[in-house]
């Protein structure tokens, strides 16, 4: 006869919280390893391409994951258009101010290029995935609704 041990939802929580926390460190350590090697070590990119590959398949998996299943990201609630384009600015500027810092980028034009292009490119992403996501939540919303009107 095969053994099973019960597990009670108390550790079962334990367990995906700290599988959780071990996702945490490994992307993180995945991005610092990227960072260091591209703008440190001045690697080629052929170094670090499959790392750099695992951590955007990770960050395109989890947001798939998560709007198929209705999970409210970014609180839609209280996320207008003007928190967004704030949000947008501010990423915009801190990809530009790392640029300056670790790759010693100086031609302003560049920089200024970049600061819209990342703003723009948030901005849409962004608006885009809430939209998908308020969609899904309404869908989500809908079926329970009519789950219900079913058991009465």
């Amino acid at each position: 006869m095969k053994k099973s041990k019960i597990n009670d939802e108390r550790i079962v929580s334990q367990r995906r919280m700290i599988q959780s926390d071990a996702y945490q460190i490994l992307v993180n350590c995945l991005m610092i390893s990227i960072l260091i090697q591209q703008f440190i070590m001045n690697a080629p990119i052929a170094q670090f391409a499959v790392e750099f590959l695992c951590l955007i398949g990770i960050g395109i998996y989890i947001r798939i994951r998560n709007l198929s299943v209705g999970v409210d990201i970014w609180d839609s609630s209280s996320q207008t258009n003007k928190k967004l384009l704030i949000n947008s600015i501010i990423s915009g500027g801190i990809c530009v101010s790392l640029l300056i810092i670790l790759a010693g980028e100086r031609k302003v034009w560049n920089m200024i290029l970049i600061f819209v292009a990342v703003t723009i490119v948030h901005f849409l992403t962004h608006l885009v995935l809430r939209n998908i996501n308020k969609k899904r939540q309404l869908q989500i919303d809908d079926e329970l609704s009519a789950d219900d009107d079913m058991e009465c």
